[in-house]
């Protein structure tokens, strides 16, 4: 890139932050809400007498303005991240490589009121459609001006090295990309150093907030119903019984609820807000409650398009995010020795650079690409990624992981990641060594650790683990774990109990 006109800004970030504080007062605004709605609901499952999740311990966090806060940062660097450089990008390609041509305007604005429209295709969705209303014109505009056509008078080939690493970073990381990626982050980048564990714990405290303010029905953890309207005894009563099976609490006297069930004849009428939305034959719905609910679940989510662009944007635009912020740093560092077209190229390079190194360290310390031969060495082994491929591969073959004789090493260790693992092997012994030893990890400090501790003991199907699970719950101020120990305890065939 060429030398650029001083009285403009010449490096991107300062578009792409103005972008994020849009995202952000949005983001913040949409949990805040989200949170003071979730707060009436489970208040209202508390008062009923059912069990509710989050548990009291959490509840006064929905009507405080940090958890909204910290929480929006989660669609900041996700949602937000990937419409400001789909954005900026738009405007950059319009300006630079088109010279402002009207028809290819027109072609991106024609994305812009397509991707308006497939967001709202199941009704109007508010927050969904202020993203793409607000942040995407605005950068649009300000990037095609920061990118003139005047501006630029640079040899093609060094323009072009600015937008190499990216690309190349993006399709080397690509290789990477399997099922176990996200945990093997997390395993080999964030709980092996003390910032990485930091970030971690934030993720786990802050993301349920906004997770709430998105999710499907079908997604939610409990739901709440009315039945009122059922004029049949005999009816109400096993309607609530496939409901509660269901985790659809019907709480009598509540006029917001996520389903109103009426009876019309020999059918049933789902309503939403007033809004009809399905009817269907009483006998239909008795046979196959959880096909009725989930069709149910589909016609009402407003949100499925703004999940995936959300899903989209976290993989992808983020790690771009990441990268425009050490460009940056690194450009007004090398800027203080070096030309600014030189410090731009050499921060370019430097991005490229760290990328490739912290790609050859991952891959390296990957444990999903050890093949294990010898269970008992590798368990003993000094190498961490090792051990913690042992502790798979035992889970994988079904292994007793309390049969080995390292196992006692392996309850105290000193890492997170491979507690994780251990308690994962644990889920599938049978011994009742495994269940005591499971119960101990539900005082782990690591929430990770926590959450399969109550993930393996549901997969155990002891039910003697009911009892200390719903007292765990009762007392947790962790939202994440309550959100295990509730999956958990469903799993153990406990279910909600029908009010009185």
């Amino acid at each position: 890139m060429s030398e650029l006109n001083p009285t403009k800004a010449y490096h991107p970030a300062g578009i792409l932050v103005f972008g994020l504080v849009l995202a952000q007062i949005l983001a913040t605004i949409q949990v805040y809400l989200s949170n003071n709605d979730l707060y009436d609901t489970v208040s209202a499952i508390d008062h009923a007498g059912y069990l509710a999740i989050p548990n009291l311990m959490v509840l006064d966090s929905l009507q405080n303005f940090w958890p909204a806060f910290w929480g929006g940062l989660f669609f900041t660097c996700s949602i937000g991240t990937g419409i400001a450089l789909g954005s900026m990008a738009a405007g950059w390609i319009w300006s630079r490589l088109f010279l402002r041509n009207q028809y290819v305007l027109l072609v991106f604005l024609s994305v812009w009121g397509g991707l308006l429209l497939i967001s709202n295709v199941h009704g109007l969705a508010l927050f969904p459609t202020a993203y793409f209303l607000i942040i995407a014109p605005a950068l649009f505009l300000l990037t095609a001006k920061w990118a003139a056509p005047a501006a630029t008078k640079s040899a093609p080939r060094l323009k072009w090295l600015h937008l190499v690493p990216i690309p190349l970073l993006a399709l080397l990381w690509f290789t990477q990309f399997n099922s176990e990626l996200f945990v093997d982050l997390r395993d080999t980048l964030l709980l092996p150093n003390y910032f990485g564990k930091k970030f971690s714990q934030f993720y786990y405290k802050y993301t349920l907030y906004p997770a709430e303010s998105f999710k499907s029905l079908d997604q939610r953890l409990i739901r709440t119903c009315s039945l009122e309207n059922i004029s049949n005894p005999g009816l109400k009563l096993q309607l609530v019984k496939r409901l509660l099976a269901n985790d659809y609490l019907p709480l009598p006297g509540i006029s917001r609820v996520d389903l109103k069930i009426a009876q019309k004849d020999d059918s049933l009428v789902f309503r939403n807000d007033d809004r009809k939305v399905l009817r269907i034959k009483v006998d239909q719905f008795m046979a196959k409650p959880q096909k009725a609910l989930q069709e149910y679940s589909e016609s009402t989510d407003r949100h499925g398009v703004f999940r995936q662009f959300t899903y989209l944007s976290l993989l992808i635009g983020f790690p771009v995010l990441i990268y425009i912020i050490l460009h940056f740093v690194l450009y007004y560092l090398t800027a203080l020795f070096l030309s600014r077209k030189i410090s731009s190229i050499t921060a370019s390079m430097l991005c490229l650079m760290i990328g490739l190194l912290v790609l050859v360290y991952f891959q390296a310390n990957r444990s999903s690409n050890n093949r294990i031969k010898d269970i008992p060495e590798a368990l003993e082994s000094e190498n961490l990624s090792l051990r913690i491929a042992a502790l798979k591969s035992i889970q994988q073959k079904k292994l007793d992981i309390t049969a080995y004789r390292s196992y006692r090493q392996l309850l105290n260790s000193p890492h997170p990641q491979e507690r994780y693992w251990l308690v994962v092997a644990l889920a599938v012994s049978r011994s009742q060594k495994s269940f005591i030893e499971l119960l101990k990890f539900l005082e782990d400090k690591n929430t990770n650790v926590r959450c399969m501790a109550f993930h393996s003991l549901g997969l155990q199907n002891n039910r003697q683990a009911i009892k200390p699970i719903l007292a765990k719950i009762n007392i947790s101020h962790d939202w994440y774990a309550q959100l295990y120990a509730y999956k958990a305890l469903r799993s153990l065939g406990w279910k909600q109990k029908k009010l009185p």
